[in-house]
C-alpha cells in the first residue's frame, strides 16, 4: 500500500511539473474577467455597464442613443444608457461635469418616467454637479436613460457614481445563524457539565 501511494505521489508531481513547464511556452491565453465598469460611446450607443457601484464611470452623451428610447435625436439632444449589472438597487446617481462653462441648467424629476424623486443641481468653481436621489431607484438587471436637451451633447464629458442601499440581511440567514449559535452554546455547556462531573 505504501508503495502504491509513493507511485501516485511521484506521478502527481511529474504531471504537475510537466503541465507547468508547458504553460511557459504558450502562444496566447484566454481569460474570463469581470470588469468593474465599462463605458463606450463610439460606435453608438453611448452606454455604461456598472458592475461595481463603488467605482466611478465615464459619462458622455450621443444624440443617436436617444433614438433607442424614441426620444428626439437632434443636434442638441444627448443620451447615455446605464445598465445595472449588479444585484443591488441603485438609489442615487451623481454626475459631475467640468466643461459646461457658464451654461445654466436644471434637473427636474417631475416626469412620470423619472427613476429618482429628488434632485440637486449645483455649480461651483467650474464644476457642475447633478445629484439624483429618492424614488424607486434602478433595480439590478435594469437600464436607465440619462437625457439632456438644449446644448451640444459633446460638451458633456464627466464622471458618474451610483449609490446603493445597504442590503438587509436575509431573515432566514439570521434565523439559521441564531440556531447554530444556540446549538453550539448548548453543547459547550453540556460538555462543561460532563467534564465537571467527571472530575468529582
Amino acid at each position: 500500500m505504501k508503495y502504491l501511494l509513493r507511485v501516485l505521489f511521484v506521478l502527481a508531481m511529474f504531471c504537475g511539473f510537466t503541465s507547468h513547464a508547458r504553460a511557459v511556452g504558450v502562444d496566447f491565453r484566454v481569460q474570463v474577467l469581470d470588469p468593474a465598469n465599462v463605458c463606450v460611446s463610439s460606435p453608438n450607443p453611448a452606454s455604461c455597464t456598472i458592475g461595481d457601484p463603488t467605482q466611478p464611470f465615464a459619462v458622455s452623451f450621443t444624440s443617436q442613443t436617444c433614438g433607442l428610447a424614441q426620444l428626439p435625436t437632434g443636434p442638441t439632444d444627448g443620451c447615455l444608457i446605464v445598465f445595472n449589472d449588479t444585484f443591488q438597487t441603485f438609489t442615487s446617481l451623481d454626475l459631475t461635469f467640468s466643461g459646461l462653462g457658464d451654461l445654466t441648467f436644471d434637473c427636474p424629476t417631475s416626469s412620470p418616467n423619472s427613476i429618482f424623486a429628488n434632485s440637486s443641481c449645483t455649480s461651483s468653481g467650474g464644476i457642475d454637479n447633478l445629484l439624483f436621489t429618492g424614488g424607486d431607484g434602478l433595480p439590478g438587471g435594469q437600464i436607465m436613460f440619462i437625457v439632456e436637451d438644449g446644448v451640444d451633447p459633446g460638451l458633456f464629458n464627466g464622471t458618474g457614481m451610483v449609490g446603493t442601499a445597504t442590503p438587509e440581511p436575509d431573515s432566514l440567514v439570521l434565523l439559521s445563524t441564531g440556531m447554530i449559535m444556540m446549538t453550539a452554546g448548548f453543547f459547550v455547556n453540556k460538555r462543561r457539565t460532563l467534564f465537571a462531573t467527571a472530575r468529582k
